[in-house]
């Protein structure tokens, strides 16, 4: 558990909710981060470290947000447009629309954030001025403000001769401990398609490992949503394997399944979403390849289920999805969509030719069922 601050000037909650920052700022991580460099800074918006802690609770403890990543992401962006705020002298009770506008050009002239991260940010504001609304704490001013257009790119997969390099080059570790957390790290990424956060803040308590053949992993994802994926082969092998060797680290700190095992510095403590990043990052450069991304692993798992047969719907609910639109995104680089093309015959049908690959019989077939006005004699 991590040493927790005294409580800063301006800080005025009451004793349950001291309490609850206390439990959130010793369990470490990246929210505790975020919150501490809010509580570090002098703002210049009264109340606003008050409001900031009453906020991430709602979010944590009413709201049920297991992703701690994202209730982090939403206070960065959210201390970030207070700081805007604070520099235009502005009363952040009493913004228009206007002032959002302004807000979004410091972002794109200043921070040169891309649209998709001032779509983010958008929401973090978006939740924040919709818990002061609920409070009778201010007007909401981002209710019917148009986020920056989403700019949706083409899914990338990992293709089985990547794949097969990559678990190759895992085995090329420092060292054995290491060689059997990034391989288990691996398979789960490719058999159980978690996202990074969900991976990063996965609990041990959360696998259910009847056998070394078949298990399920409990997942909290985004939004306090939580679904259930089943997992089964070399993955359950692999966690199985992983979890003996983790339980004999002696300078383990936390439940998490994915543990730092570095001799500089935070050895037992869990492996963040920056290192999980940087683990797929060196073991894709040792097999060679020239690009790799963690969310490939998650478009990986959702193709080969689509190819297997598995239907649209299965496949949203396991990838824990709210709109199957964006499963669909994902399924549009699958070998079983891109399968479907328009026949060789129906455009010869319209050249008025035949196939030159077609024996005789099947050539005379075609005459007579398309006619001899449109295809050519013999």
């Amino acid at each position: 558990m991590a040493e927790v601050p005294e409580i800063p000037p301006g800080l005025d909650l009451p004793a349950q909710e001291l309490k609850i920052r206390e439990s959130l700022l010793a369990a470490g991580g990246p929210l505790a981060s975020a919150m501490r460099a809010v509580e570090a800074r002098e703002w210049r918006t009264q109340g606003w470290l008050t409001l900031c802690w009453l906020w991430v609770q709602f979010l944590v403890v009413v709201r049920g947000f297991r992703g701690a990543t994202t209730v982090a992401d939403y206070v960065e962006a959210a201390a970030r447009f207070v700081g805007w705020v604070d520099e235009q002298r502005l009363d952040m009770r009493a913004l228009q629309a206007r002032d959002l506008d302004n807000w979004q050009k410091w972002l794109y002239m200043r921070r040169r954030l891309s649209v998709s991260a001032r779509r983010q940010a958008l929401m973090a504001v978006r939740s924040l001025y919709g818990y002061m609304a609920s409070r009778d704490e201010a007007k909401n001013v981002t209710v019917g403000y148009a986020a920056p257009k989403r700019v949706t790119s083409t899914a990338k997969k990992y293709t089985a001769t990547q794949l097969r390099a990559l678990f190759v080059a895992v085995k090329q570790g420092e060292s054995e401990l290491v060689v059997l957390r990034d391989t288990a790290l691996l398979l789960l990424l490719l058999a159980g398609g978690l996202r990074r956060e969900e991976i990063s803040a996965l609990r041990v308590d959360q696998l259910e490992l009847a056998s070394d053949r078949k298990g399920q992993v409990h997942v909290f994802g985004k939004g306090a949503k939580e679904r259930t994926v089943p997992i089964e082969g070399p993955v359950v092998r692999s966690l199985v394997i992983w979890l003996e060797a983790r339980s004999r680290i002696e300078e383990l700190h936390t439940d998490t399944v994915f543990v730092n095992l570095s001799r500089n510095g935070g050895k037992g403590a869990g492996l963040g979403v920056k290192a999980i990043e940087d683990t797929v990052k060196r073991t894709a450069k040792r097999a060679g390849l020239g690009s790799w991304g963690v969310h490939r692993f998650r478009v990986t798992f959702a193709t080969m289920l689509y190819d297997d047969g598995t239907d649209i719907e299965r496949i949203r609910v396991l990838m824990g999805h709210e709109s199957i639109e964006t499963t669909r995104r994902y399924l549009a680089v699958s070998s079983r969509m891109n399968r479907h093309s328009l026949k060789a015959h129906r455009q010869h049908a319209a050249l008025g030719t035949v196939p030159d690959d077609l024996p005789l019989w099947a050539q005379d077939l075609e005459r007579k069922r398309y006619g001899t006005s449109i295809l050519p004699p013999r």
